[in-house]
């Protein structure tokens, strides 16, 4: 049950960042350059979601091994989601085709973790 439940989360986490990644793919295209400091900010934002994506895929491992103190800990990185997802959200018009090339490297790490479960 709640490997289905972690299971579903991250594929709508999946789901919704890779909504966001489609359309970000095709506004890049459109866009010639992006500003310098602008290209940093994005960068800053993917940071922390690897980061975020990579405690995600911690917490889940413990939740699978029966550590119910994971638990609390899910929650409060759901929390982080949706801060991450919002900013993410925002980056898909601005983001350069490496930004959007590692996005989906950092989604495809995110869905083979929860795979691998």
């Amino acid at each position: 049950m709640k490997k289905l439940f972690f299971l579903a989360m991250a594929v709508i986490f999946g789901l919704t960042v890779s909504n966001n990644v489609n359309a970000a793919n095709t506004s890049a295209m459109a866009v010639s350059s992006v500003a310098a400091s602008s290209s940093s900010d994005w960068d800053s934002i993917l940071d922390s979601y690897e980061k975020y994506v990579n405690e995600y895929i911690a917490v889940y491992k413990k939740v699978q091994a029966g550590d119910m103190s994971a638990y609390s800990k899910m929650a409060s990185l759901m929390e982080k989601y949706q801060k991450l997802a919002k900013q993410l959200d925002n980056a898909k018009d601005d983001m350069t085709a490496s930004q959007l090339a590692r996005l989906q490297k950092i989604n495809a790490k995110l869905a083979k973790a929860v795979q691998q479960s």
